[in-house]
């Protein structure tokens, strides 16, 4: 009875977080996600396609910015405070190195890409790894305690003032370095921030014998997080010397825009998940029940906007992103449909990693890899199209392979993933055919009331179909996230 009391207050405590959590990053994201449309009419693709080409080694190398410790934080059951000391010494020094390596590496950068440009962006961006260490601590601090409330309002507002200082650049012909200087100032507010709101300062520490244990455990969920990025940089390292600045930037805004959905909500549902599934690591059969609730839930509001964005990519393209991006168009309504198959991978891999099975998601990536890897590298001498070509087919691929994996920690099934998931793949395939029929019937039409009367009609079909098919799921949707129903 006691256990059962134990595991009904924790649900408690996540869901209670988890709601103001999932508030404050939505309506972050979605000033965000405004604030990159605007945005998108005022820097033209070559610039894109440079800060595309300073972003993809900057991230990879952000990837050893940590080394899995602040993940090892958090799911470690005690933490010393040597441990909290040792940590903090060792990310300094790490990220000191990676400074300097990415300061004066923005050389041989600019000389890989042929774009001289690159060099004084690259060492400007530098010094985000000199903040990394005074963002990860207190982040695994907040997590480990399930604060997921007050690290939720210090995001919100670091990514809105950071949103509003891009757009503002941007129109003021900054270019490229609208961009640039908008991840800085959103790094330098969330540090600060941090160090008002939650009080951490501690005198670091270089004991390894404190940190060995952590470097462990987090050394195979390092190695996963490295090799999903790489695969996510891939096309771009393969593509850029290839297509170019301004064919890149075309790629780079596609995919930016396929993956809006993915970046504004799975950054709200990720630092839930690892916390809150940890919990149950040791429960099995807990784990695999919420997952698949938890799967079919952001399935339900995700879904509808992929598949939608598919069935009006001309139109909205033309309409909010402008004529020069009309080249946009075709290869973001074929990406579109391939998100929900990624959406899925994304879904499960944290989850694998909580329940102490990194290795599982690890193989899941490096099956990505060996796909992606002869498929992009053909794909980028197609064009954008082969490009999209070659990350669509790999998604589809690796949905499949990483459910298969995932059933040696978890007692999952494609069946029973296709289940959960239902409601909204039917809702929103017969969402998107009314939206093509209306556009069939009318011929294809532009304008910002034509583009918002599509919406409209996407949103109604969709709704109807979950109220008159789906009521029940819809109640409980809407239950949970205003705290109506108990877990």
């Amino acid at each position: 009875m006691d256990k059962q009391h134990a595991h009904t207050e924790t649900i408690q405590k996540i869901l209670s977080g988890a709601r103001w959590a999932v508030v404050l990053r939505l309506i972050g994201q979605a000033i965000s996600w405004v604030s990159t449309i605007i945005v998108v009419r005022f820097i033209s693709p070559e610039d894109y396609g440079l800060n595309a080409m300073l972003e993809a080694p900057a991230e990879l190398l952000l990837l050893l910015s940590t080394l899995g410790l602040d993940l090892a934080l958090v799911r470690a059951k005690t933490v010393t405070e040597g441990e909290l000391r040792s940590v903090f010494g060792w990310l300094l020094v790490i990220n000191s190195i990676l400074f300097l390596a990415y300061f004066f590496g923005a050389t041989l950068i600019a000389a890989y890409f042929n774009e001289p440009r690159l060099e004084l962006l690259g060492r400007v961006l530098a010094f985000v790894f000199l903040l990394t260490p005074f963002r990860a601590v207190p982040n695994a601090l907040l997590d480990r305690e399930l604060k997921f409330k007050l690290r939720a309002f210090v995001e919100l507002i670091a990514n809105v003032s950071a949103s509003i200082a891009t757009l503002t650049l941007a129109i003021w012909g900054a270019g490229v370095w609208a961009l640039v200087l908008g991840v800085m100032i959103n790094r330098i507010l969330l540090t600060t921030l941090l160090m008002i709101l939650q009080p951490w300062i501690i005198v670091p520490s270089l004991s390894f014998s404190a940190v060995r244990g952590m470097m462990t455990l987090g050394g195979v969920m390092f190695l996963w997080i490295s090799l999903v990025l790489i695969a996510d940089k891939l096309a771009i390292l393969i593509a850029g010397p290839i297509l170019g600045a301004e064919l890149l930037g075309i790629f780079e805004v596609t995919f930016q825009f396929a993956l809006l959905p993915l970046v504004k909500v799975m950054p709200v549902i990720n630092p839930i998940m690892f916390p809150a599934f940890s919990k149950f690591q040791d429960q099995r059969h807990l784990a695999t029940h919420y997952l698949e609730k938890s799967l079919g839930l952001v399935a339900l509001g995700l879904f509808p906007v992929m598949l939608g964005t598919a069935s009006i990519a001309q139109e909205f393209v033309a309409t909010v992103l402008g004529e020069k991006w009309l080249p946009v168009a075709t290869p973001l309504a074929l990406l579109s449909v391939a998100m929900p198959f990624r959406m899925t991978t994304s879904f499960l891999r944290p989850v694998l990693n909580s329940m102490g099975r990194p290795d599982l998601s690890l193989r899941s990536v490096i099956v990505a890899l060996f796909v992606l890897l002869p498929l992009v590298t053909i794909g980028s001498y197609q064009g954008v199209i082969g490009l999209v070509a070659a990350i669509a087919t790999t998604e589809l691929i690796v949905v499949f392979a990483t459910i298969l994996l995932a059933r040696a920690a978890l007692d999952i099934t494609l069946a029973k993933i296709g289940k959960s998931i239902r409601p909204a793949i039917v809702s929103s395939s017969v969402m998107a055919l009314c939206v093509l029929a209306v556009k069939f019937a009318f011929g294809h039409q532009s304008g910002l009331v034509w583009l918002l009367l599509e919406i409209a009609v996407g949103a109604a079909v969709y709704y109807l179909m979950l109220r008159v098919f789906y009521e029940k799921l819809l109640g409980d949707a809407i239950g949970l996230f205003l705290g109506r129903r108990k877990s």
